[in-house]
């Protein structure tokens, strides 16, 4: 059982340093959840995603809302989900108070910094589930590749992409098993 003070300090840390929101999120969730606290195991923390992806809401309170319910029960759900967004809202306010006081060249200057942090943390949403994924991920990421090129290269798969979900999806039942 992880003590509550455990998790809100893991989860304002989460919220505090996660720019770009949604996918971009993960790695520093499965970072604190899998590597550094060890509270679950790396297909453990794939099913959460999962579950967090089709439930309603962002990816990072439903996460946040399971780990806690998951380490200290009600109150670690309720203190874990609160952190999240507390923390980050505290730090915009306090940005948003000195950037309003700034130049604006300053201003459009800092928000340019945050452009290669939040690429960069959209990268390690995507290659972390390839990882745990059958070969290490060569065939996922093999996968990803053959999308991308023909969303960008293929005019019908342009204009419906839904038809290239479904391929995959069939393709990714019967051979990624």
């Amino acid at each position: 059982m992880t003590s509550i003070p455990q998790l809100i300090f893991a989860f304002m840390q989460i919220g505090i340093t996660a720019f770009g929101g949604g996918l971009s999120t993960l790695p520093l969730i499965e970072y604190q959840l899998v590597t550094k606290n060890g509270w679950m195991g790396v297909e453990e923390f794939n099913q959460m995603v999962a579950v967090s992806q089709v439930t309603p809401g962002p990816i990072a309170i439903n996460a946040a809302t399971f780990a806690g319910y998951q380490q200290a029960g009600f109150w670690g759900s309720f203190a874990s989900t609160l952190a999240l967004v507390a923390a980050p809202l505290m730090a915009l306010s306090i940005i948003l108070f000195l950037l309003q006081r700034v130049s604006p060249e300053k201003s459009k200057n800092f928000k340019l910094m945050l452009r290669p942090v939040v690429a960069g943390l959209l990268t390690l949403s995507i290659i972390s589930p390839f990882t745990s994924t059958w070969n290490n991920g060569a065939v996922a990421i093999a996968l990803f590749a053959v999308g991308v090129g023909l969303i960008k290269f293929s005019k019908f798969f342009k204009e419906n992409p839904a038809t290239m979900l479904i391929i995959f999806g069939i393709f990714g039942a019967f051979f990624l098993r």
